[in-house]
């Protein structure tokens, strides 16, 4: 699916949230509450939906098998795919490609064009070390940027989610206020809307990726 770049503030929060609770004053409600839910449900929301779909690159060395994912920004939240120079590369779990490669290439000197990558430690490590250097395109889910209390900040997630951003907070506006019937609203409104998106997501989808690949090493 495609959203609309972010353009909804903190401040819009502030206004949705406290005309609705009834506390337009922050006598209840502080800033710094606001700021921490809304962080929780941006959190929330791109876990369940994969909303923050990004791509980034880095070098690969030829000759060289491990690289960090640290400091890709946005910072990483699950991979897709990685590609190089424009070809995909599989993956596999790393106890496969441990006793694979303790098979096939015990002494870790094979070189040639990646077969497979495997991830542990925030680190990607391609089999066999690359022949030449690369450039890898990774393809990912992107953690959201926490946002402060500043009125101007932009939140992370696109405008179609901020209504869930603003039922997410109300919800634990609710629970703070020992009020069950209208966190309960609240949570339905927020789960219903963000499940039904997710569903949206799935139809939307034209492209599987294998989760077992198996590898014959030669």
């Amino acid at each position: 699916m495609t959203y609309s770049s972010p353009t909804k503030t903190v401040g819009d929060v502030y206004d949705a949230v406290k005309r609705t609770f009834g506390d337009e004053a922050g006598v209840q409600l502080t800033n710094d509450d606001i700021v921490r839910w809304i962080n929780e449900a941006q959190v929330d929301i791109s876990k369940q939906n994969q909303i923050l779909q990004t791509t980034s690159t880095l070098p690969v060395t030829a000759g060289t098998a491990t690289y960090s994912l640290t400091s890709v920004t946005p910072r990483i939240d699950s991979l897709a795919s990685l590609l190089l120079d424009g070809r995909r590369v599989g993956n596999i779990p790393i106890s496969q490609a441990e006793e694979s490669i303790s098979l096939a290439d015990p002494e870790g000197t094979e070189t040639g064009a990646p077969q497979f990558w495997y991830a542990w430690g925030g680190d990607v490590t391609f089999w066999p070390k690359p022949n030449r250097n690369y450039t890898m395109t990774i393809r990912y889910n992107a953690q959201p940027t926490d946002i402060t209390s500043a009125s101007t900040d932009v939140l992370a997630l696109p405008n179609e989610c901020f209504i869930d951003v603003v039922n997410f907070v109300l919800m634990k506006a609710y629970e703070m206020d020992e009020n069950p019937e209208l966190m309960a609203v609240k949570q339905a409104e927020y789960s219903a809307s963000v499940a039904e998106r997710g569903e949206q997501e799935r139809l939307a989808a034209t492209m599987t990726y294998e989760t077992n690949i198996t590898f014959e090493l030669i």
